[in-house]
């Protein structure tokens, strides 16, 4: 399996986009059956690289990003473009990395396209897999604004995971605006939510975050808040050293698959890389490092 995968890898940071016609018939079948028990769900999680996550302790990081396709017409939405306010067909990649002393190592994702439930919908069931199937559990999960949802924030509390997320600035506790509740632009308040959840948001300038931990402070809060960041550098290195958004398969299976080998192999420079990974991929581009001492054969027993 490690070679057929290497083909796929190679065409991958080769940087032309994934074409089946330019991967042989057989590799290309193989990576589809030894994958086809998750290919087909929503929420792709990547066992292997959860049992790595779960033997060194970090925060779940949660963002999703923007994915351009044309073509797609049965699986792209309408989704607009922050920098210019225009809008662009596409789909969108819900992202579930794992931040740890070993590095940024991506453990799952999801496809948000036409015909998926609300991203938000999404987010839950990644972290319902994660906990009940896996047994993971987080220093903390840490995510924007757009997943500080009441039913998130309740799920969180019943299985005792810790939390920062930004906060929208008409968020209430109780019957207050907490944005009201803290007048001099920097403090905290504690609260309950809609649905009984107490949560304390802090306040800094016109920033809200909030948490499920009351005895954190200001400082501890913006501490791991940073580290939402780390996801946006995955992001930014997927997309610049394999290319994230040039798979020109018409099929959403073929587009699950192509992600599932771009995180896959993200991992193992991230993992491997003594410096940067954008400098690992050049080595293994140039032919310094050879593409199969980085992957390890174990990653494809039971995928």
């Amino acid at each position: 399996m490690l070679q057929f995968f290497t083909l796929f890898a190679k065409q991958v940071l080769s940087f032309t986009g994934f074409q089946a016609g330019k991967v042989p018939a057989k590799a290309y079948q193989a990576l589809l059956t030894a994958f086809s028990d998750i290919l087909d769900h929503d929420v792709v999680m990547l066992k292997d690289l959860v049992k790595l996550a779960k033997a060194c302790p970090g925060k779940l990081v949660l963002d999703d990003t923007g994915n351009p396709k044309y073509g797609l017409k049965h699986l792209t939405r309408k989704l607009k473009i922050l920098t210019t306010g225009g809008y662009q067909s596409g789909f969108k990649i819900l992202l579930f990395l794992w931040d740890c002393p070993y590095g940024r190592i991506p453990i799952g994702f999801a496809l948000w396209h036409k015909g998926t439930r609300a991203i938000n919908e999404l987010a839950l069931e990644g972290i319902s897999l994660l906990r009940n199937r896996y047994k993971l559990k987080p220093e903390a999960l840490v995510a924007d604004g757009a997943f500080s949802t009441d039913k998130m924030m309740k799920r969180l509390e019943h299985y005792g995971w810790a939390c920062v997320m930004r906060c929208r600035s008409d968020r209430k506790l109780g019957k207050e605006r907490a944005i009201k509740l803290i007048v001099r632009g920097y403090g905290s308040a504690q609260g309950y939510l809609k649905n009984k959840t107490k949560v304390k948001i802090f306040r800094r300038k016109n920033r809200l975050f909030i948490c499920n931990r009351m005895l954190w402070s200001m400082e501890k809060v913006v501490t791991v808040y940073k580290r939402r960041w780390k996801i946006e550098e995955v992001f930014r290195a997927v997309k610049q050293c394999l290319g994230l958004n040039r798979c020109q398969q018409h099929s959403r299976r073929a587009q699950v698959l192509y992600l599932l080998v771009c995180f896959i192999l993200f991992t193992c420079l991230e993992l491997n890389s003594s410096g940067s990974v954008y400098a690992t991929a050049h080595s293994v581009i140039s032919g310094d490092i050879d593409l199969k001492n980085l992957i390890p054969e174990s990653l494809f027993a039971s995928p």
